[in-house]
């Protein structure tokens, strides 16, 4: 029974669900709540046995079978900021997805902990993006966990605590079926998968009543293919993403040049270890797991998840990674491997453009080595770094200029404190000479710190490394910094001299990362290193047991020694070495110095926020302009961690004068609401920028233009804070690339479809088969053309005929000096043609762009000039003649089982009828209305005209115009192109005078059809 309430919410009963397992209970809908659920046998004690957003939507009480009665109360709060976890989710519209993104598959990561078998952890997947990140902080068993230890427990099943894994949610919302995953590196039996599966697809609310598929991760895919029936007998239907997958994705964007090696998903780490498996290899296999080493690029033959470690590592590095849905692809992918290929990956408007090429022997070395070095980023110019002569400096002190001493961060934080010192807290910074002395002491063995560091370093000195090896070398390195290397009684005098001025020994002190790599001019390095916070006190109480001083939460303590060496530690970060690895940074000119402050605690934070803004001075105004992206409380915004959407604000200031646009309200609050005081809040923060900007342009008076990047909160106490800034690289007009054109096979054919001229389209059919020349697209390689040799096949004086072999042999062949134009002839007389094939080249791309292009990234059009005038209709329907005509080339459409066949009946009344078949293609995801064009011709059939039945079904003999949006259709027929026609339908026609038939059919069903004759001359039917 329920227990009754006196006020809202209200709790339902529903009784057991479709399937008979559970009672279920649902409630009324409270916007904006965190809803508990409670049962008890006894109505004495009471154990939650759920916790819900807004609502319960049938929710099953999974342990309701193990009592012979249950009570059930409810309880509603408001929903905080760490309520980022709940037992029940929605299908398919869920706010803790992934992503919203279209044509791409989104996902809910859960967690089921054991002890706890009725319950399943929904984490908002925005906000944490791996399963660790969430356990660790929400879930009590795991509080803390180091990964490894986090690994032990959940991916093992030898004392494994929990169950990881996600619902998937397919690339469209009207997709009715969603997938259930679980994750971990022993198989799971099928009995297990059915009791957790039942649970999870109990748990989840599907208002479109879809169907619950298992979807095998890749270690327990094995399992689920050979015990397929006994999967089917447990009533747990089995499918793979190959069923929502249309296209071939693209998991992370990219290009890469590399020898393809296939192996298997099992041999795939030892292949990497043993060196079968290189850094510059490009991975073909038929599974990724988890632990797939940094390679070149990845194609896999069986879809990954985008939620994949894998997939999240790709795109941190900037390597493609994709899936190849298509057979046929496959099947050659798997011919090329042990050749060099080039894999490129693009994305555009959610689709995926993915190009893998056999270039094994096509590539000169030159021009190979010419088109890798654009993948090593140049040196950094950075400011070295120098000895200050003293431990730490207030940051009253300091200028920009003083990054040589104290890096980027704490430089900074000085201009902060020149122009806003009531909006920026007080700070003091250490220098890199503090850094420099905890380097010079003795380890057991014998060697100073910084000795054991170049030792285990000084191998990896050219990108990419061991990335393996390399990954060990540092976890070393960290250890020493935060559990064999201290700061000696000196050094720890000199600290607490340092601090205790200016600190609360009571309150926690924020030790934060500013390395002469990070927030320059020419390199910001945002992200690479950690923060942490310490207490004074815990270092001066004489003991090391805990609590925290400062925190009673922390059972241990966390004193100021202990957050400065993981300071220092971070500073061999996987990520932040790799970076100066790839950036060829000397070890021995980078140091690392600390900026200090009072903690912001983030119960005390209102908001926080990220500006970006560019200044531009002219000698009568200032002016600046940027976004302004807040977010309540502490939700993070400087490191986006995936949470919900932020505010965003565009603000434009002319010397005084501030103007604002609300462009994006923040997800966390109702809609209509602020995250801060509007407009009060968000014009005072652009009068401090102001401020800081203005102090900006007075270290550097020549800079007339600049970006400045801001981190700012709004505190409960501290009101409006500046808590960092820095110059952000101004983009430049060279900041392009010249690409490499690599030659593609491609096989064209002439475009049919709106705004195509029907005549053109059929005079000019041609087919194209043409090799470009592999090399750098600048302009002195161009003089020659792009293209080398190649077959055109063409109709010309009612015949199929063919041009092939080298272009420059071509009838009086030439080419325009940049390349884009090829020109030369065919025929003689009045039956003359000038050819030209005009390339529109693309000779520079965005640095960010993948510079390697091939023929198929250019749009290309035919122009021919006639010796003799040609027949067409103009506008009016009116027959006219012209002297040249242009159509536009497309790769040669194929058919596809989703193309969409069409019919048409065209009558003329006792004369004439054509019944004929064609093909569009598959409508476009997401499109109401559009102009489909010409996928390919089934078959026309012509009556009246001969005594036999004239059947068409070769492409030159039948041609499409579409208008707008398929409302009339234009067809032209040219039955003399059909190779078997009888001769004596052909010598009917001759004598008839008939060249090509053309009708023009109209929404309704009315024609209007014209001939042409064999002199050219248009007349009616």
């Amino acid at each position: 029974m329920a227990l009754a309430q006196a006020t809202a919410p209200r709790l339902e009963i529903q009784g057991p669900g479709t399937g008979g397992e559970w009672m279920r209970l649902r409630s009324t809908f409270h916007s904006n709540t965190v809803l508990g659920l409670q049962a008890s046998t006894n109505l004495g004690s009471w154990q939650t046995i759920g916790t819900f957003h807004n609502a319960l939507f049938d929710y099953p009480d999974a342990a309701s079978g193990e009592w012979p009665r249950r009570f059930y109360r409810l309880a509603a709060r408001p929903r905080g900021l760490t309520d980022d976890w709940k037992n029940q989710i929605l299908f398919p519209v869920e706010p803790f997805r992934s992503s919203n993104a279209v044509q791409s598959v989104t996902w809910v990561k859960f967690a089921l902990v054991l002890a706890e078998p009725a319950r399943i952890y929904y984490q908002d997947s925005r906000k944490y993006l791996f399963h660790y990140d969430f356990a660790t902080h929400r879930l009590p068993p795991f509080l803390g966990m180091d990964p490894a230890s986090f690994d032990a427990v959940s991916l093992r099943r030898t004392n494994q605590q929990v169950v990881l894994g996600a619902v998937l949610y397919p690339p469209l919302a009207t997709t009715a079926e969603y997938g259930v995953q679980f994750v971990g590196l022993d198989p799971y039996t099928p009995e297990e998968i059915e009791r957790w599966y039942k649970l999870v697809r109990a748990t989840v609310y599907a208002s479109n009543a879809a169907q619950a598929l298992y979807m095998p991760s890749f270690e327990q895919a094995e399992v689920a293919r050979t015990r397929a029936e006994e999967f089917a007998a447990r009533g747990i239907p089995v499918g793979t993403l190959d069923r929502w997958v249309t296209l071939n994705p693209c998991y992370s964007t990219g290009w890469a040049v590399g020898r393809l090696k296939y192996f298997a998903a099992g041999e795939v780490t030892a292949a990497f270890a043993d060196g079968r498996l290189a850094p510059g290899d490009i991975l073909l296999t038929d599974g990724v797991p988890a632990d797939t080493p940094i390679v070149a690029g990845i194609v896999t033959l069986t879809p990954s998840t985008p939620n994949s470690h894998t997939a999240i590592l790709s795109q941190s590095f900037g390597l493609p990674f994709v899936y190849l849905a298509d057979p046929a692809d496959q099947a050659r992918a798997v011919g090329l491997a042990g050749r060099k290929v080039l894999l490129r990956a693009t994305a555009s408007q959610g689709v995926a453009q993915i190009k893998l090429l056999d270039v094994d022997g096509l590539l000169e070395p030159a021009l190979e080595a010419e088109m890798l070095a654009l993948k090593v980023p140049a040196p950094l110019n950075f400011q070295p770094r120098e000895t200050y002569g003293a431990l730490w400096a207030s940051t009253e002190l300091l200028t920009p200029a003083d990054i040589r001493y104290f890096g980027g961060k704490a430089a900074n934080y000085g201009l902060l404190r020149r122009a806003i010192p009531t909006n920026c807290p007080a700070a003091i910074a250490f220098s890199f000479d503090l850094w420099e002395t905890f380097l010079e002491q003795q380890l057991p063995g014998g060697r100073t710190l910084r000795e054991e560091i170049a030792a285990r370093l000084a191998p990896y000195t050219n990108y990419p490394p061991d990335i393996v090896s390399l990954k060990t070398n540092l976890a070393a390195i960290r250890n020493l910094f935060t559990r064999t290397a201290t700061f000696n009684s000196a050094q720890r005098q000199a600290i607490l001299e340092a601090l205790l001025p200016h600190f609360d020994p009571l309150r926690k002190i924020r030790f934060r990362s500013s390395t002469n790599v990070e927030d320059a001019e020419q390199f910001t390095g945002a992200g690479l290193y950690d923060s942490y916070s310490g207490c004074l006190q815990d270092d001066l109480d004489g003991d090391t047991a805990g609590p925290c001083w400062c925190d009673p939460a922390e059972s241990n303590e966390r004193g100021v020694f202990r957050a400065l060496q993981k300071v220092y530690a971070s500073f061999y970060n996987d990520d932040a070495f790799l970076e100066r690895l790839l950036h060829r940074v000397d070890e021995t000119r980078v140091a690392m110095g600390v900026l200090v402050h009072h903690s912001f605690p983030d119960e005390e934070e209102l908001a926080n926020g990220v500006a970006l803004l560019a200044f531009s001075h002219t000698a009568y105004s200032t002016n600046l302009s940027g976004d302004l992206v807040t977010q309540w409380g502490a939700v993070p915004v400087a490191n986006p961690d995936g949470s919900a959407l932020p505010e965003i604000v565009s603000a434009f200031r002319y010397n005084t004068s501030t103007s604002l646009t609300l462009r994006q309200y923040s997800s966390l609050l109702p809609l209509g609401d602020y995250v801060m005081d509007w407009p009060a809040d968000y014009r005072a923060f652009m009068d401090l920028f102001a401020a800081v900007g203005a102090a900006f342009r007075q270290f550097y008076p020549g800079k007339t233009s600049f970006r400045l990047d801001f981190e700012y909160k709004k505190d409960l106490r501290l009101g409006r804070v500046v808590k960092q800034v820095r110059e952000l690289p101004q983009a430049t007009a060279t900041n392009s690339v010249i690409p490499f054109l690599v030659d593609e096979p491609l096989v064209c054919t002439v475009r049919q479809a709106e705004g195509d001229n029907v005549f053109a389209s059929h005079r000019l059919k041609s087919v194209w088969n043409l090799h470009t020349a592999n090399l750098r697209l600048a302009p002195t390689n161009l003089a020659g053309g792009i293209y080398t040799t190649g077959t055109c096949e063409f109709v010309e004086n009612g015949a199929v005929q063919a041009l092939s072999g080298s272009l420059s042999a071509w009838p009086n062949a030439s080419n325009a000096p940049a390349g884009t134009v090829n020109y030369w002839t065919t025929g003689a007389g009045d039956g003359r043609r000038t050819w030209q094939l005009a390339t529109a080249l693309v000779t520079n791309v965005p640095a960010a762009q993948p510079p390697v292009l091939t023929q198929g990234d250019f749009s290309r059009e035919v122009t021919v000039a006639y010796a003799t005038p040609m027949p067409v209709l103009d506008w009016m329907g009116e027959p006219a003649t012209v002297t040249n005509e242009t159509v536009r080339l497309e790769p040669r459409p194929t058919l596809s089982p989703e193309a969409i066949l069409q019919e048409r009946l065209l009558v003329r009344t006792n004369v004439a009828t054509v019944q004929t078949r064609f093909y569009w293609p598959k409508e476009p995801q997401g499109v109401i209305i559009y102009t489909a064009p010409l996928l390919q011709f089934a078959e026309t059939r012509i009556t009246g005209l001969t005594t036999s039945p004239i059947v068409l079904t070769n492409a030159y003999s039948q041609t499409y115009g579409p208008g707008h949006h398929n409302f009339s259709e234009e067809f032209i027929f040219e039955p003399r192109l059909e190779p078997g026609l009888s001769p004596a339908t052909l010598a009917e026609l001759q004598a008839a005078n008939i060249q090509l038939i053309y009708v023009h059919w109209r929404l309704g069903g009315s024609t209007t059809w014209r001939i042409v004759g064999l002199d050219n001359k248009i007349r009616p039917l």
